[in-house]
């Protein structure tokens, strides 16, 4: 609730929800590695926007746990923790499914074709020669994000885009050694059959079983 909050205040600012959403995807694809401490003029020269912007991003990105203020001393990218990750999956293995129940049930047509269009785009991806596994990332947060949106509780999608920014850094770390990429497609592909279908029993028990086996191939 404090970063949904936080998501009104700032966005109110566009110089500062531009600042918000650089410096996050710095964090997430390890541009801007864990422990790393932040330089506030740099970021602010690289974004070209003022001061003011950045450290109301950094502020929130404090709220959702991504940076460390240490007062006096600085702010650090908040370092990766496995106790952490235990407990994001803890929370993922409830909101999630209850998200993928709601959209199938809520979804509406153009949402449905939104989702196949990320399916049909994870597809093109996986037949190049030599798939960036990267830019599957990026789809795979597309596909999520809209059972978010199709669940239709700006809340829940909230609190998942919080969570899921965590989830994307581990991943990024553990990139090279995740499970196998026809294994997650065909599980993608299910989930979004069942959506799509309106199938809300069946879309929560896929859902069940990919944040789980994604939970294990992140620690095993």
């Amino acid at each position: 609730m404090l970063a949904a909050s936080a998501r009104r205040s700032v966005d109110a600012d566009s110089k500062s929800a531009e600042a918000y959403r650089a410096i996050k995807d710095m964090i997430v694809s390890l541009e801007l590695p864990p422990a790393a401490l932040l330089d506030e003029r740099g970021l602010a020269e690289r974004l070209d926007v003022g001061l003011t912007p950045v450290r109301q991003a950094l502020r929130r990105l404090e709220w959702e746990s991504l940076v460390v203020i240490l007062p006096r001393r600085g702010t650090l990218v908040a370092d990766l923790n496995d106790s952490d990750l235990g407990r994001i999956y803890e929370l993922r293995s409830v909101l999630e499914p209850q998200a993928a129940e709601l959209a199938a049930e809520r979804g509406s047509e153009e949402q449905r074709a939104a989702l196949a269009a990320v399916i049909a785009a994870m597809h093109a991806e996986l037949a190049r020669k030599t798939p960036d596994r990267r830019a599957l990332i990026a789809l795979d947060r597309d596909l999520h994000r809209q059972i978010w949106a199709m669940a239709g509780n700006d809340m829940l999608e909230q609190t998942l885009e919080w969570l899921f920014s965590h989830v994307l850094r581990r991943w990024n770390v553990s990139i090279d050694r995740n499970e196998s990429l026809g294994s997650v497609m065909q599980m993608h592909e299910e989930l979004a059959d069942a959506i799509i279908a309106g199938n809300a029993k069946q879309a929560r028990a896929v859902m069940v079983r990919h944040v789980a086996g994604f939970q294990a191939s992140l620690t095993s």
